[in-house]
């Protein structure tokens, strides 16, 4: 192989593992947002019917938005990455995105 053929390999290659560094980056600044305003939309409703003097709020669609994206980030990235933490981070957030629901569908 030329010298040149292998830099050109080689620089191919190493676009691509770039290309899936930014990508994990944004997916995981992307979950975050999502989270972030999950919890400002929940504690705005929250304040909301506090100040209005309701006796419950059922607010559980936005964790169940919040931890359902944020489980299928970590699932994914688990499924490219086959990272460990990943994993154990996806079921987390699994198990809270089932929880949040079955308390959100009790409650319609």
């Amino acid at each position: 192989m030329k010298k040149e053929d292998i830099l050109q390999k080689a620089r191919q290659e190493g676009n691509g593992e770039y290309e899936e560094r930014v990508q994990g980056r944004v997916m995981t600044r992307s979950a975050l947002a999502v989270v972030a305003l999950c919890a400002f939309f929940w504690l705005a409703r929250v304040f909301q019917a506090d100040r209005l003097g309701l006796p419950e709020v059922g607010a559980w669609d936005y964790p169940a938005i919040a931890t359902g994206y944020a489980a299928f980030v970590h699932l994914w990235m688990y499924a490219r990455l086959k990272n460990r933490v990943n994993l154990v981070s996806g079921l987390c957030c699994l198990g809270c995105f089932c929880v949040c629901t079955w308390q959100f569908l009790l409650r319609l």
